[in-house]
């Protein structure tokens, strides 16, 4: 008899762990909700602003690459058109 008492004790525990262990997870989904809503929040706010900035910068390297590559011979091109202007005159 003790053992059929036992075990059934064991039984209820079990279901009620069981069922609170579903309950904390549900909890927990419902807890991270407004979690998750500003994570797509961000992730919009990522996307639509950031990404373009990145690609509009990225073509304007792409534009100005050559006038950077020119930049350590802005001196040389200086003199070149001081001279060019003096002969001209």
């Amino acid at each position: 008899m003790e053992l059929a008492v036992i075990l059934l004790l064991l039984a209820v525990f079990l279901i009620f762990f069981k069922l609170f262990a579903v309950l904390l997870k549900a909890g927990f989904y419902v807890l991270s909700i407004p979690f998750q809503l500003v994570g797509a929040l961000l992730a919009m706010v990522f996307v639509l602003l950031l990404v373009p900035f990145a690609v509009v910068g990225g073509l304007l390297t792409a534009i100005f690459a050559p006038v950077l590559v020119l930049g350590p011979l802005l001196p040389f091109l200086l003199v070149l058109l001081g001279l060019y202007l003096i002969v001209k005159k």
